[in-house]
């Protein structure tokens, strides 16, 4: 296991695709910097330390700075990757977080750093690998704001690679498919969808699609919605005090307004009528 300094400024020195025609070794050095290396297409043996990892298409290896690592092995001809270098945050220097032989419990009780494996899988996280191109082409690009998006779009990696990590020491597999299934809700805030006609766009039963939310959200897909839907709409008319009750109900999926002002009174203990000149400076209920 790794460990990766969390929202902090980055430097990248180098990023770049390559192509090789023949097949080529890893080159074999210790470098300063941690090298992230995806595979795009084909495969690909490099070691570090002495222990061999098999990369394959949609596969990430991460070579720790600090460390030894070759190549006794071509890889495929024609295989495709790409790959950046980052230079280790100052507390990653000083915690080595990156070696073996930390104990754990320094960095499993702090948040601002990711453990993560080697190597990663990120056949079932496609964003790894948008993100991936979006750094290599803002670190060729030459606009003001390039160290700002390099950092961002390398933070956003870590991000999915905890995401990733996550869904994976669940062991439920399901994660990936109930952030889509979310996705299709905030993307489609004014229509109500039924557990059977979401479950059957993801090619699963109603019942599983249930279940997924209840081990997820302790809720049922249903009772998840409604919350959703009520809190996007507490949100809409706390900065639009002035919006008729018929426009937001329209607006989020509600038969009309007495059934939305019926759900949310429910909810929240109060109409949203209330919400109406009743929000402070800071946009909080008096």
């Amino acid at each position: 296991m790794l460990s990766l300094e969390k929202m902090v400024p980055r430097t990248i020195t180098s990023a770049n695709y390559i192509t090789s025609v023949n097949g080529m070794l890893h080159p074999t050095r210790t470098m300063t910097e941690h090298d992230f290396l995806y595979i795009l297409d084909g495969t690909w043996e490099v070691i570090e330390e002495g222990i061999p990892y098999e990369l394959q298409t949609d596969d990430l290896l991460i070579l720790c700075a600090g460390r030894y690592h070759t190549g006794v092995r071509l890889c495929n001809p024609g295989n495709r990757h790409m790959y950046f270098h980052v230079l280790p945050t100052e507390g990653e220097q000083s915690r080595k977080t990156c070696m073996d032989k930390m104990e754990a419990t320094k960095t499993s009780e702090d948040s601002r750093f990711l453990r993560s494996h080697t190597l990663i899988h990120c056949q079932k996280e496609p964003k790894i690998r948008q993100y991936f191109h979006e750094l290599i082409s803002a670190y060729w690009g030459g606009d003001a704001q390039r160290e700002d998006r390099l950092t961002l779009l390398f933070n956003l990696i870590l991000c999915e690679l905890a995401s990733l990590q996550e869904e994976t020491a669940g062991g439920a597999g399901s994660n990936s498919m109930l952030e889509r299934v979310r996705q299709k809700i905030y993307s489609n805030p004014q229509v109500f969808f039924s557990a059977p006609e979401m479950a059957a766009e993801f090619y699963i039963c109603p019942r599983t699609l249930n279940n997924r939310f209840r081990a997820s959200c302790n809720q049922t897909f249903s009772a998840y919605q409604m919350d959703l839907k009520l809190e996007m709409v507490r949100e809409f008319l706390s900065h639009q005090p002035d919006a008729k009750l018929h426009e937001a109900a329209v607006n989020f999926g509600f038969y009309d307004e007495f059934h939305l002002s019926k759900t949310f009174k429910k909810k929240y203990g109060y109409p949203p009528s209330k919400l109406r000149g009743s929000i402070d400076k800071k946009g909080t209920l008096d």
